[in-house]
């Protein structure tokens, strides 16, 4: 019921908002895209270690490219329409494009239309990140679970937030007194261009997200806090599943200081995973430093499961869109079983922005 009642209000908002853009808009001018991108290449080297021996190489390296399509056009009414088409660039690289979205902006807030992390994730504090080595930079490949684990450190359930490129509609509010909120809906997490056979195929369905946000600046003090909650319908065997969150930070002079905690419920009894992080930084001029810890305890595992990610990074600003990184990090699974694992390890690379 309460999925039907989001996609109604969703929806509705959507036609509305459409139905502005339309009228009066016959002497703006067509939307022409520009282009940019990301090109990124890291090396990888460090250690891998658990129960079975070591069984992995002390070195490894990657490159992340995409190209951005980007264009806009301001409506006569002051509606401001926006299109975004992000390219993936690298061999192997999945989906041609991971992120293709359409938002509507102006004095009622913003609409967003399309394959993009939902409007209520856009809103939330995940971490700091003046280091300039996100946390996707050092996971996943670089922090591979052992054989017997559940969780691996990288995946959806090990964040404190949901983030998917989802085809979903978000309505974001004005800020008011640096209060806004968010709302999205999306239908199916599987498939974007069609129904998808839901029982079937699994994922998850119906899925819907409200947030509060709050950004303001007192005598120099930046203070940010953030609420929010996540709905997906399972199927026959992916149960269902929700998270609340919340978040908080403070800012002052280049430094910043933060952390969160979210706790995802799976339908059935001691079937959650908590998951805290803390996060630190520093930025002034060309440098820029941050530390960032995650826990996540894990109790949807038939043997429950701990991991925790220690990362320091920084950056030197090179020149204009030119980015010299480097960070040192430690990820530990620990699993009630013995099944456990510790990777130390660094990463270094130049990262461009065009």
């Amino acid at each position: 019921m309460r999925g039907e009642v989001m996609k109604k209000v969703l929806f509705g908002t959507t036609a509305l908002i459409a139905a502005a853009a339309f009228a009066g808009s016959a002497q703006a001018e067509k939307i022409k895209l520009g282009i940019g991108g990301k090109q990124e290449v890291w090396f990888g080297f460090g250690d891998v270690e658990d129960n079975a021996g070591e069984t992995y190489s002390s070195t490894g390296m990657q490159t992340d490219t995409e190209l951005y399509f980007t264009g806009s056009t301001t409506l006569d009414n002051g509606i401001t329409v926006k299109a975004v088409v992000q390219m993936e660039a690298d061999q192997g690289g999945g989906d041609d494009a991971d992120e293709t979205y359409i938002t509507m902006s102006g004095g009622f807030g913003a609409l967003q239309l399309g394959n993009r992390q939902d409007v209520v994730m856009n809103q939330s504090w995940g971490g700091s990140d003046q280091g300039g080595q996100d946390w996707d930079e050092a996971v996943g490949d670089w922090s591979p679970k052992p054989a017997g684990a559940d969780l691996e450190f990288g995946d959806t359930l090990s964040y404190s937030y949901y983030s998917s490129d989802d085809t979903s509609v978000g309505y974001t509010t004005p800020s008011f007194f640096g209060f806004s909120g968010a709302a999205s809906y999306a239908a199916n997490s599987n498939d974007r261009t069609k129904f998808g056979d839901w029982k079937t195929e699994g994922g998850y369905k119906d899925m819907y997200a409200v947030g509060l946000a709050f950004n303001n600046e007192f005598s120099g003090i930046g203070i940010h806090a953030d609420v929010g909650y996540w709905n997906h319908d399972g199927s026959a065997s992916t149960p269902d599943r929700d998270l609340i969150r919340g978040a908080a930070a403070l800012s002052y002079a280049g430094f910043e200081l933060g952390g969160a905690y979210g706790v995802w419920d799976h339908e059935g009894d001691d079937n959650t995973i908590d998951v805290w992080q803390v996060g630190a930084g520093y930025e002034n001029g060309p440098y820029g430093l941050d530390f960032n810890y995650t826990n996540i305890n894990n109790e949807l595992s038939s043997d429950d499961e701990d991991i925790d990610h220690f990362k320091v990074a920084g950056k030197y600003i090179l020149g204009p869109g030119i980015n010299l990184t480097a960070s040192v990090y430690h990820t530990a699974y620990d699993k009630d079983n013995g099944d456990d694992r510790d990777i130390t390890a660094g990463l270094m690379g130049v990262a461009l922005s065009f």
